[in-house]
């Protein structure tokens, strides 16, 4: 019987926060920082967390209760997301060589994200990330974001790719549900010093603790192979 896991891989499909990007920090913050000033409350990062799945416009719409600075709170979130980025993250290098490693392989490379388009655009702007990806959907995008399959499912569509050739990589629970339904092969991010979960589950098929594993992983997989 075939062993999925030895099977070449054709695409790779990203999550972005705490996969491809520090960007946990930046995101506390600036959640921390308008729930300051619109509750007078503060949340610790283990709290902002558990309301991680909708977008950040979601997340805010749920916890302030007066709907009357929700239009000023969601500006406020991203003026701040915006101000902060350059000094709070920069892309990493191992980051960028895996990107650049795969790019040279050919594998054609997309982005799954519970954020929203505009902070994403954010980030992919001033990460200067764009040029690596053929096909990105955010949570604002989908009817389902994760842990439903229909992102990675309308991303493989896009790339032509069966999902026995794809691999999807995160750092949360949700990407692995995600990516367990949609037939996909699954990958933990553990490079990063934020990430959501540490015990993720399902159990993925692979577990990285470097980005460039990634790319030696993909070599080793596709050497000969047509």
């Amino acid at each position: 019987m075939d062993d999925l896991t030895k099977r070449p891989i054709r695409a790779v499909l990203f999550d972005f926060d705490g996969t491809l990007a520090d960007t946990l920090p930046l995101t506390f913050y600036a959640f921390q920082e308008v729930f300051r000033k619109y509750t007078a409350k503060e949340y610790s990062n283990e709290e902002i967390m558990a309301w991680f799945g909708p977008t950040e416009e979601g997340i805010i719409s749920q916890v302030l209760e007066s709907h009357e600075s929700l239009p000023e709170a969601i500006d406020d979130y991203y003026r701040i997301y915006d101000a902060y980025h350059d000094r709070m993250l920069t892309l990493s290098e191992e980051i960028r060589g895996m990107l650049n490693r795969l790019q040279d392989m050919s594998i054609p490379m997309g982005i799954i994200t519970g954020k929203s388009r505009k902070s994403l655009d954010i980030s992919s702007a001033k990460l200067a990330m764009g040029s690596y990806f053929t096909v990105g959907f955010a949570g604002d995008e989908l009817t389902r974001p994760k842990p439903d399959r229909e992102g990675l499912d309308r991303a493989m569509s896009v790339l032509g790719v069966m999902p026995e050739d794809t691999l999807f990589i995160g750092d949360s629970n949700a990407d692995m549900a995600a990516g367990r339904a949609a037939g996909t092969r699954i990958g933990g991010a553990m490079w990063f010093e934020t990430i959501q979960s540490s015990n993720l589950h399902p159990v993925p098929d692979y577990r990285f603790t470097s980005p460039l594993q990634v790319a030696e992983l993909i070599g080793r997989l596709n050497q000969g192979k047509g």
